[in-house]
């Protein structure tokens, strides 16, 4: 078929216009992508299309959704973690104390946040975990990210990053998993996945419970049958930080 048949008309509309917007000429967006000048000419001409990989890289280097430039779909507009610390930082500001009082003489008294809003819930270090409790499960500094809050999830869930390949395979390194903290130790069951905390240690760590018989039996276990350690009793005083719920699952 000759290149003269223009194919995509659409798409070279959108592509110049942006490009155009952008300030960015065929030579720059080449440079940008690593996609030829060639391949470019034709992408801005309408004779061609690109795949999913180079629609990507086209489409960051124009700041713009892979949706909107392939079919023309209005891109969605998530928050970013800059917009949603301002935003918690806001409500703080917003919910604080006007004037001070005797406990708290120089007006610093923290103020709880609710962490899930607008379906959003906080990921956090392994280290700030630890430390969560009632009052302020967090700071504003110790946000890592944020990801949608499923909607059987409390507002005060949370989002931990796996380290580590103790519960390999189930649980890779760098996927997500979801906290629940609102949970009594009194329902957790034999089997269940939890992140606890104990005083000897610098941060939380997941494991699995293994409940037995009886309290003595009760230890903690990794989902890797190659893990060197496969009980693990917790020395110390240890506080259940959350039940794990579910994982962010990412192909790509």
């Amino acid at each position: 078929m000759s290149e003269l048949e223009v194919k995509h008309p659409d798409f070279a509309k959108r592509l110049n216009e942006l490009m155009s917007e952008r300030n960015l000429d065929r030579n720059a967006l080449s440079g940008k992508t690593g996609i030829s000048y060639e391949m470019i000419r034709r992408y801005c001409e309408g004779f061609a299309k690109p795949r999913s990989k180079g629609l990507k890289n086209i489409s960051d280097a124009l700041d713009t959704s892979s949706g909107y430039l392939d079919y023309g779909e209005a891109p969605v507009e998530t928050p970013t973690v800059s917009d949603l610390k301002a935003k918690i930082k806001t409500m703080q500001n917003s919910s604080a104390p006007s004037t001070p009082n005797s406990s708290d003489p120089e007006g610093t008294q923290r103020v709880p946040v609710d962490y899930g809003m607008d379906g959003y819930v906080p990921v956090i270090s392994w280290v700030a975990a630890g430390n969560f409790s009632d009052v302020m499960p967090v700071t504003i500094d110790d946000v890592i990210d944020w990801i949608p809050r499923p909607q059987h999830l409390s507002k005060r869930a949370f989002g931990l990053i796996i380290q580590g390949r103790s519960m390999w395979p189930e649980f890779k390194p760098d996927e997500i998993i979801y906290v629940e903290p609102e949970i009594s130790p009194w329902d957790l069951k034999d089997g269940d996945l939890v992140v606890i905390h104990c005083n000897d240690d610098k941060q939380a760590t997941f494991k699995q419970l293994i409940i037995g018989d009886g309290p003595e039996d009760m230890y903690l276990k990794p989902l890797n049958p190659e893990w060197p350690d496969q009980k693990i009793i917790p020395m110390g005083e240890c506080t259940l930080v959350g039940i794990v719920d579910s994982k962010v699952t990412k192909y790509r």
